[in-house]
């Protein structure tokens, strides 16, 4: 479906007060950006296609153009600026509600970029930090805060969870040690992580070892899977006797 642009045409009218020997005019009305010209549409629009879409602002440039509206690369990346430090007090907002429950899950993915100057893209790192604790059954919203950085350097995680005391749910990557060491956190692993490194092996070399790990894995997965179930004390008890049988 072809999108379309919508020019809208403000007009304020000035009226002259004979008596009060005043001016009047209406107000301009309210803009996400000051003197600018798009529109909230427009300017989500931009920042979906570039940061959900991946889709580069010169792709985009060349799109508008084919649509017949030039909007030039300068000019979108002006609105990205802007409208990053309008949503920067949202962003400190997610950061502070994930960053104060009690449980957390962390991980990075690696992400290319283009850096002004270069030819060829280097390889940054996009840092998810997850709290969601339906499982738990409580009514709090989930959600994600993301930070990126340049590299993979375990400096980025400590700085990242500076404020936060609690589990840590991660992989074994060692960028992460250094927050366990004073006892503010407590790393609670991944079997997600551990179980993948098991089937590895267990597909190069089965043995009963592998086969039985893999197996006591399941069960605990099976155990996770009667806790989200489970809602009364009395489920809870039943699945607690599993465990320990386990």
């Amino acid at each position: 479906m072809r999108s379309a642009f919508r020019v809208i045409r403000t007009v304020r009218e000035k009226h002259a007060c004979t008596q009060c020997d005043a001016i009047v005019q209406a107000p301009a009305p309210s803009r996400p950006i000051e003197r600018g010209i798009a529109g909230p549409g427009l300017l989500a629009r931009v920042l979906t296609s570039k940061y959900a879409e991946h889709t580069p602002l010169y792709c985009q440039s060349e799109i508008y153009g084919r649509q017949g509206v030039e909007l030039s690369r300068s000019l979108l990346s002006g609105w990205v600026d802007a409208c990053c430090r309008l949503l920067s007090p949202l962003e400190e907002a997610l950061h502070g509600y994930v960053m104060t429950d009690g449980k957390l899950h962390a991980d990075d993915t690696p992400v290319q970029v283009l850096l002004p100057g270069n030819k060829k893209t280097r390889t940054g790192r996009l840092w998810a930090y997850v709290r969601d604790d339906r499982n738990a059954g409580s009514a709090l919203a989930p959600a994600v805060w993301f930070a990126y950085s340049p590299d993979r350097k375990g400096i980025h995680p400590q700085t990242h969870l500076a404020c936060f005391s609690g589990v840590l749910q991660a992989d074994a990557y060692a960028g992460f040690n250094e927050l366990y060491r004073n006892g503010g956190i407590t790393d609670a692993a991944c079997w997600a992580h551990a179980r993948r490194k098991i089937h590895d092996v267990h597909v190069r070399i089965p043995s009963a070892l592998t086969e039985e790990a893999l197996e006591q894995i399941g069960q605990l997965y099976a155990i996770e899977a009667d806790i989200r179930e489970c809602r009364q004390s009395s489920g809870l008890l039943n699945v607690s006797e599993k465990r320990n049988r386990c």
